[in-house]
C-alpha cells in the first residue's frame, strides 16, 4: 500500500520533516510525496536518499511528486557526504557571512576571498561549506567567488546554501553553485562533523 504525503504550500525544511516522519513509522514500502516547488523536490529527494530510499521523480513543476521506495537497493546511490579520504577527520566549514571577520567591510571581504581560495590547497579539505544569512551571497550570481567555489565543488566538497536565507536576500533564481538546503539538513551536515570550522 503506498502511502500520500501532501507538502504543497509548506515551507522549508517540513517537507524533509513529514517525509522523514512517515518513513520512519514503516519499515519499507512506498510513499508518494508531492511538493510545489525545485527546493523542496530537491531537499526531500536529498534525505529519501540519504536513507538507502530510491526515488522517482514525476513532473516537470510547478508541482512534483516523489514516488519514494523504502526497503530496497536505491536505483542511485547517494552521493558521498565527505570529499575527503577515509579515516580524514570530517570538517565543515560555515559560512554566515559574506565578509570575513568584524570591522572593516573591505577589508572583511578581501580575507574571505583569501579564505575561500585557500580551502582548495588546505590540508585537510572540507566535506561541505553550509552558507546561511548574508553567506549565501558568495554562492551567488554576481560573487567573485564563483569559481573558486566551482573548483572545491568539482574537487566533492559539497555546497549547502539555506533556502530560507536565499529566500529573505530575493535570490533563490540566481544560487550558481551548489544546492538549496534546509536547516533540517544544515543541522544532520553540523552534527556530523568531527570538526566545524567559522571563518
Amino acid at each position: 500500500m503506498t502511502r500520500e504525503l501532501d507538502c504543497r504550500g509548506l515551507a522549508c525544511p517540513q517537507p524533509v520533516l513529514n517525509t522523514k516522519d512517515v518513513l520512519d513509522q514503516m519499515p519499507s514500502g512506498m510513499v508518494m510525496v508531492t511538493v510545489d516547488n525545485p527546493a523542496a523536490r530537491d531537499n526531500v529527494t536529498r534525505f529519501a536518499k540519504s536513507q538507502g530510499c530510491a526515488v522517482e521523480i514525476q513532473g516537470q513543476g510547478p508541482e512534483f511528486t516523489l514516488l519514494i521506495t523504502k526497503g530496497q537497493p536505491a536505483a542511485e546511490a547517494a552521493p558521498s557526504r565527505s570529499g575527503t579520504p577515509a579515516g580524514t577527520p570530517r570538517l565543515i566549514v560555515r559560512l554566515s557571512s559574506n565578509l570575513m571577520g568584524t570591522g572593516s567591510e573591505e577589508l572583511g571581504r578581501i580575507l574571505m576571498k583569501a579564505f575561500i581560495k585557500s580551502l582548495s590547497d588546505a590540508t585537510v579539505k572540507p566535506a561541505a561549506l553550509v552558507f546561511y544569512n548574508s553567506g549565501v551571497h558568495l554562492t551567488c550570481t554576481g560573487s567573485e567567488h564563483l569559481d573558486a567555489l566551482r573548483q572545491l565543488e568539482q574537487s566533492g566538497v559539497q555546497l549547502f546554501s539555506c533556502g530560507t536565507c536565499l529566500d529573505f536576500f530575493g535570490l533563490k533564481d540566481k544560487l550558481a553553485v551548489g544546492v538549496v538546503t534546509n536547516m533540517y539538513e544544515i543541522i544532520e551536515t553540523l552534527s556530523s562533523a568531527d570538526r566545524v570550522v567559522s571563518p
